[in-house]
């Protein structure tokens, strides 16, 4: 298969399946969750264009077919984030969900070749920006959707923090072979 073939392969999946995850998640409430899209797919896209013609990044597909994909995607990870946040013990909660996704975006650089780094840009910008980013729509989403709104993940169990642990020995891995080259 030729590379651009997997390039847009990849782009259509990700569209379809985080447009299917904003969709599913705003019919909760459409307009308080539809308010929090917005909000997130303007910022994101707004974020997306600043580090593009900054020059820390391109995409090997060009941009206007990509923007929308990467603020559906961003706004969907926001999404995620307000509607399953645990009402206690979040570090363990944000740490899994942005170890599994820059994850994903580690295939897409390393692997798949769609995204280039550039100008200095590396793996701790981008880890840190997520970080920024799903505090700051935390902090949205509690002024936009009350907590009957939300279905919290409880983090009391002991499935929540087997998995905390789990994703902490990937996360170790992940950055020994991340050292490595």
């Amino acid at each position: 298969m030729r590379q651009i073939t997997l390039n847009y392969i990849i782009l259509f999946l990700a569209l379809i399946c985080n447009g299917l995850g904003c969709f599913f998640t705003v019919r909760k409430n459409i307009f308080r969750f539809g308010l929090v899209l917005i909000i997130s797919l303007m910022i994101s896209s707004c974020l997306c264009l600043i580090f593009c013609k900054m020059d820390f990044y391109r995409f090997v597909l060009p941009l206007p077919l990509v923007l929308p994909v990467v603020a559906i995607s961003f706004s969907f990870l926001a999404l995620f984030i307000i509607r399953f946040r645990p009402k206690r013990r979040t570090f363990p909660f944000f740490f899994m969900t942005l170890t599994l996704v820059f994850s994903i975006e580690v295939l897409l650089k390393d692997f798949a070749g769609f995204i280039r780094f550039k100008n200095g840009w590396d793996y701790w910008d981008s880890y840190s920006l997520y970080w920024v980013y799903i505090r700051l729509f935390d902090h949205i989403g509690e002024f936009f959707v009350p907590m009957h709104y939300r279905n919290p993940i409880k983090s009391e169990t002991k499935k929540y923090w087997i998995s905390f642990l789990l994703v902490i020995i990937y996360s170790g891995l992940g950055i020994y072979i991340l050292s490595q080259g």
